[in-house]
């Protein structure tokens, strides 16, 4: 948990350095990185990586099969995705004069302290991944599905409340055709998903009067595919569109309005069943970058037979 804190903080700009020693190592002020969620800045692309990857996160884990049972069902699990920060997280092409140049985003390099611009934060810098996890419950009956998901932490330091809250809806259509389709086939469904997000970072640097409160908000409408060539694990196919949006407030001037990464969704999953209700599920996802999806501790009680 420390370590999740740890990330939910730097990702908050809770870890951001000093000026002073910003001054002397090259890496941005408080004041500095702050400054980027002014529009009139004109540095959203400094910022943008945070609802990149958050972005990911808040719209992927919403299903564990393609397929939703007849009988009543209820399940509760741990999932999260893992996301890499990688070298396109760690810099934008912004114009400047009449030329384009490569500067640095909030997780990018340390620069010359006198060279003029905004160079990353020190910890971000230092982070190979972001991930959070939530609670998910879900409960289904006569193939539709309805989960919710939330996670909570008090003020702790500089970060002054995280909360996140979400619903999904699945369906699925295997019922209507399975039986027409050839005996190999049978175990193939398909669903329709669809999942929202909300989360709430509260962010209040010491010195400062004025929170910085981002809203972020995720969107995702997926069609899975599943097929199972065993009885103990299914092979999901996911087509589908994500939306993600990073909205800044808390004073006059942390106007920034941000959509992260929005358009075609593609993932591939695996499901497993253990036992009567342990159904483990790993997968892989891209929606503008890569993200790893796991829901390890993930169980379900089904309450009949089909």
């Amino acid at each position: 948990m420390k370590t999740i804190i740890k990330i939910i903080s730097a990702i908050a700009l809770g870890a951001a350095v000093s000026a002073s020693a910003a001054d002397k190592d090259g890496w941005a002020t408080t004041n500095e990185t702050l400054s980027a969620f002014y529009k009139v800045s004109n540095r959203a692309g400094y910022v943008k990586p945070i609802i990149d990857n958050i972005g990911n996160v808040l719209n992927s884990n919403w299903y564990a099969s393609a397929s939703v049972p007849k009988s009543f069902a209820f399940e509760a699990g741990l999932p999260f995705a893992i996301v890499p920060i990688g070298d396109d997280d760690r810099k934008y092409t912004q114009k400047v004069g009449i030329v384009s140049a490569d500067i640095p985003t909030i997780f990018g390099d340390k620069g010359a302290p006198y060279a003029v611009g905004i160079y990353g934060n020190e910890t971000l810098n230092s982070l190979p991944i972001f991930t959070y996890p939530y609670l998910q419950l879900g409960a289904s009956y006569y193939h539709a599905r309805l989960v919710l998901r939330g996670m909570w932490l008090p003020p702790i330091s500089e970060l002054k409340g995280f909360n996140l809250l979400g619903i999904g809806a699945q369906y699925s259509f295997g019922h209507l055709f399975q039986k027409k389709l050839p005996a190999a086939l049978q175990t193939m469904d398909v669903s329709a998903v669809f999942g929202y997000s909300s989360s709430t970072i509260k962010y209040q640097p010491k010195d400062h009067t004025n929170p910085l409160i981002l809203d972020l908000t995720g969107i995702t409408a997926d069609v899975v595919i599943g097929y199972k060539p065993i009885k103990e694990a299914e092979v999901m196919l996911t087509l589908g569109y994500q939306y993600a949006n990073m909205a800044a407030s808390g004073k006059p001037g942390y106007d920034q309005d941000i959509d992260g990464n929005c358009g075609f969704k593609f993932g591939l999953e695996v499901a497993f069943t253990l036992g009567n209700s342990f159904h483990p599920v790993l997968g892989f996802d891209y929606a503008g970058k890569s993200s790893f999806t796991t829901n390890v501790l993930y169980f379900q009680q089904q309450y009949g037979k089909e």
